[in-house]
């Protein structure tokens, strides 16, 4: 028999990771004056975990009027840790230089691969934040591949369906 509270709790916690990570984000772009910070640093936590679009985001400068500025405020996928740290407008680099933006878009194979909330902003809507007034109608479990690689697997609590568009 399944240990239904341990379930519970990682359900739990990946919800939770999302919206916190989507509300300090977005919080944080919001808060800061807009003529004071125009460039926002993407840290990614950086472990064995992490998959290789976050590895390529990590520490790229992305300027707030950047088409994917938004995108990048929210998670790419399930377990995603971003953090957009705002730069402000007089702090400079090594070299003594203004810090300007150096994000380029990562490529579509990486995205593709890793980044299942970029795809489709619509269709994955639902899996950000799996819940809704009246339950859910599947559970997102994590689960370790033959490669030792962390999965998500989609299990549905009635029978599946088309995420809606």
């Amino acid at each position: 028999m399944p240990d239904v509270l341990a379930i519970l709790n990682e359900e739990l916690r990946m919800t939770a990771e999302i919206c916190i990570m989507q509300l300090a984000n977005l919080a944080t772009a919001d808060a800061l004056p807009e003529d004071d910070f125009r460039v926002f640093e993407i840290l990614e936590e950086l472990d064995d975990d992490t998959c290789d679009l976050c590895f390529e985001l990590d520490g790229r400068n992305i300027s707030r009027d950047d088409p994917d500025f938004d995108s990048l405020a929210n998670p790419s996928h399930i377990n995603c840790r971003r953090t957009l740290a705002g730069i402000h407008r007089d702090e400079v680099g090594p070299d003594g230089e203004p810090i300007e933006p150096d994000y380029e878009p990562p490529s579509t194979e990486l995205i593709e691969k890793h980044g299942h909330f970029m795809i489709d902003k619509q269709k994955y809507a639902p899996l950000r934040v799996p819940s809704h007034p009246e339950g859910r109608d599947f559970v997102a479990r994590v689960f370790v591949d033959e490669e030792g690689k962390r999965r998500v697997r989609l299990d549905w609590r009635i029978p599946e369906y088309v995420l809606p568009r």
